[in-house]
């Protein structure tokens, strides 16, 4: 079997999101008028709650808390006075709600005044709309105690800290259902806590006053062991004044420093010398030490042995060895080497009696450093300690005359106690009430009502399990839609103007809904024709005799068409004919007591015939199952060129599934957004297990266009494409002056 042909329609899958945006409006629109209920529902609880409530007055008072309060005592932490962080005025807006201070009001106010002031405001009964309701039991008189008690609470639940932002300024507020009480609260509390920071003040300068006192007796005991101890130290070491002691001390030490590390530089200097000397004097080379060699005495020798060795070397180059003259000047040469030799020897002593002295000297600035060095240690010991009683001394002197200047302005600050809070602004009698604010209430009751609507609606819609598009016939039944029949406006099911509606609105959106599914089971038939068509559903109500009506008209506009109604237990196309009683039928036809002229009625001015049911059978469905009801649409089949079958639903009955062995092709109509998709599924397998020829599924009463159902992506050609050439106007036009 060929599947039918589909209208192609754009693909939208690339915008899934716009898609879920617009399913969401249509959600919404299908449940706007709950939706609108619920919101106006709780809009009106929203208004009788504000009318039920007390009304609630708010009296403010102003305070001037200051940042610092007049200082009686330097040591800012000694008590936390002053209070310059935001600690400080986080602690007094606490302050102000503490019970201590409001029991303090209510001892001022009187607790029983402030009991009988909010007993005697009016509140909402419903006795008083209901008399009949029985009166409320009469409350025990309060004690004293619980009348407190009771005032107490009263004052704190009323009690807000509201800071004026960037200033020193605070509100008091005090919130009640009594407005003169409101204001008589809110000065109390405000010119309460005044005297409550006066009277911590006073009991603080007294605290501090008393603590100073004793700490003045005890710093001044320290000062005179400090001082004591001090004496003590200088005369056992012999001490008047240490610090020029010290001073000469350093200084000597500091001129020894210099005077051995001029001596230690001087001997190393000669320490050198001494050294090569001592090398050439073990070698026996004297005469290469440049050292000796510049001593005037050595030099002298030196240039003497020089001239004899030169007149030794003339004479010999001139006369022989033995001449008298060369003998006498080899002796003089001898006499003179000699000579220069002891002369090197004696400077070389020389050097090493110098370079002695110079040990000796360092050796002695040495010692005298280690001295004096030694001696300054004694003196610099004696002076930390000189310095740190002194440091004892002075500190404790310092610490006496601090606590002395503060304990005398501690004193006179007693004579005059100072607030650092005031009261700027009293509270007025209250004229307008803050709660309960109406507006307020209804916008969020309204608000509250609307989200909690559509919640409901997405909850309900998740909850239905009914049939709204041609998508979740694909999606769920598997089952290619064959069309989309709109809802008709003022027509109920039975109505007769739908069997007149496919002529008389020929160009309107139903009609081309009906072509459509007419095209389409047409098209399906390209190798097999569709000659007998059945038309079902799973549940009465469904609209399938509506179906196969408009259908059978359809096809009437092309060939002779007859339209047979074979739901033989609840016949409804006789009552749509204005027929209440059976009249001659499909039962007579098929049992041979009456003839096709007499069965078969014409419609007016059209191809297309209609055969009613006839007198209901006992069991009709051996009556459909008869060879006589096959033989008998085979005669029919001669006589026209389709034949639509309306059959009884089929999950009701099993006439669907003996039926669909007869004909060419299954048309399953569903109700939109009433048919669950479990029976339209059960169904449709009951067909497909008979090998039913299933064409398709034709959803019915789709939803009106506002609700956006059924149609989806669709209404875009019914509402956009056609209705721009004027192609439903005018038969709604036409529609209208007929009507």
């Amino acid at each position: 079997m060929n599947a039918p042909v589909q209208i192609e329609t754009p693909d939208l899958k690339a915008s899934k999101p716009q898609e879920s945006f617009h399913e969401y409006l249509r959600i919404v629109g299908r449940h706007r008028l709950s939706i609108i209920a619920i919101t106006l529902l709780f809009s009106l609880f929203g208004v009788l709650y504000s009318a039920i409530q007390t009304p609630v007055y708010v009296a403010s008072a102003m305070l001037q808390i200051e940042r610092e309060a007049p200082r009686y005592i330097e040591v800012s932490n000694l008590y936390g006075g002053g209070g310059q962080s935001f600690e400080y005025y986080q602690t007094q807006y606490v302050i102000l709600r503490t019970r201590p201070l409001a029991a303090r009001v209510v001892d001022a106010v009187g607790a029983r005044k402030i009991v009988d002031a909010m007993n005697s405001v009016e509140r909402f009964s419903l006795r008083k709309y209901l008399p009949f309701l029985p009166a409320p039991d009469v409350p025990k008189p309060l004690t004293d105690e619980q009348a407190r008690d009771t005032a107490i609470g009263i004052v704190q639940g009323g009690v807000d800290i509201e800071p004026v932002r960037n200033s020193q300024l605070v509100w008091v507020n005090i919130a009640l259902t009594n407005k003169e009480m409101a204001a008589v609260l809110a000065n109390a509390l405000a010119q309460t806590y005044v005297e409550n920071v006066l009277e911590a003040r006073v009991g603080q300068v007294s605290d501090a006053a008393q603590w100073l006192s004793g700490k003045l007796g005890e710093l001044k005991t320290n000062v005179s062991g400090a001082e004591d101890n001090l004496q003590k130290f200088m005369e056992k070491e012999g001490l008047v004044d240490l610090r020029g002691i010290d001073s000469l001390a350093n200084q000597q030490v500091t001129s020894l420093s210099a005077d051995l590390a001029t001596a230690r530089g001087e001997r190393m200097a000669r320490e050198n010398v001494y050294q090569q000397v001592q090398a050439a004097r073990s070698s026996g080379r004297l005469a290469d030490v440049p050292s000796l060699l510049v001593n005037p005495l050595v030099a002298q020798g030196r240039a003497k042995m020089l001239d004899k060795e030169k007149d030794v070397d003339e004479l010999r180059a001139k006369y022989g060895p033995k001449m008298p003259l060369l003998v006498e000047a080899e002796s003089q040469l001898l006499v003179a080497r000699r000579a220069f030799e002891q002369q090197l020897e004696q400077a070389a002593n020389a050097i090493e009696l110098e370079y002695q002295g110079t040990v000796a000297v360092e050796r002695q600035f040495s010692s005298q450093l280690s001295g004096a060095t030694q001696e300054a240690r004694n003196i610099g010991g004696k002076s930390v300690e000189f310095n740190r009683l002194s440091r004892e001394a002075e500190a404790s002197r310092q610490v006496y005359e601090k606590f002395k200047t503060q304990f005398n302005q501690t004193e006179a600050s007693k004579e005059m106690p100072t607030s650092n809070a005031r009261v700027v602004e009293a509270a007025l009698l209250p004229t307008f009430r803050t709660s309960p604010n109406t507006r307020r209430t209804v916008i969020a009751a309204t608000l509250i009502g609307f989200a909690l609507a559509i919640l409901l609606a997405f909850l309900l819609e998740h909850l239905d399990s009914t049939i709204k598009t041609a998508e979740d016939v694909e999606r769920l039944l598997e089952v290619p839609v064959l069309g989309l029949m709109p809802n008709i406006k003022g027509t109920t099911r039975g109505d007769g103007q739908l069997l007149k509606y496919f002529s008389e609105h020929s160009k309107s959106q139903f009609a081309e809904s009906v072509r459509t599914v007419r095209t389409n089971v047409l098209l399906s038939g390209i190798d097999r024709q569709r000659k007998r068509i059945l038309v079902t559903s799973s549940v009465p109500g469904e609209g399938k005799t509506t179906m196969s009506l408009n259908l059978a008209q359809s096809l009437g506009q092309m060939n002779k068409v007859l339209l047979i109604d074979a739901d033989m237990r609840r016949p409804t196309v006789a009552r749509i004919f204005g027929n209440a009683q059976p009249t001659v039928g499909l039962s007579q036809f098929i049992s041979g007591e009456a003839k096709i002229s007499d069965c078969v009625h014409q419609l007016e001015n059209s191809n297309t015939f209609i055969m009613t049911a006839g007198v209901i059978p006992p069991n009709p469905l051996e009556l459909l199952s008869s060879q006589k009801f096959s033989e008998a649409l085979s005669n029919l089949n001669k006589v026209f060129e389709y034949i639509i079958i309306d059959c009884a639903p089929a999950l009701a009955v099993s006439d669907a599934l003996v039926l669909s062995r007869l004909v060419d092709g299954v048309i399953y109509v569903i109700k939109c957004d009433a048919t669950p998709h479990q029976a339209a599924a059960s169904g449709i397998k009951r067909l497909r297990r008979v090998d039913a020829p299933l064409l398709g599924v034709v959803l019915n009463r789709v939803g009106e266009r506002s609700h956006g159902y059924g149609y989806g992506r669709y209404a875009y050609y019914a509402d956009g494409y056609y209705a721009h050439y004027g192609y439903y106007q005018q038969n709604e036009k036409s529609s209208r002056k007929k009507g």
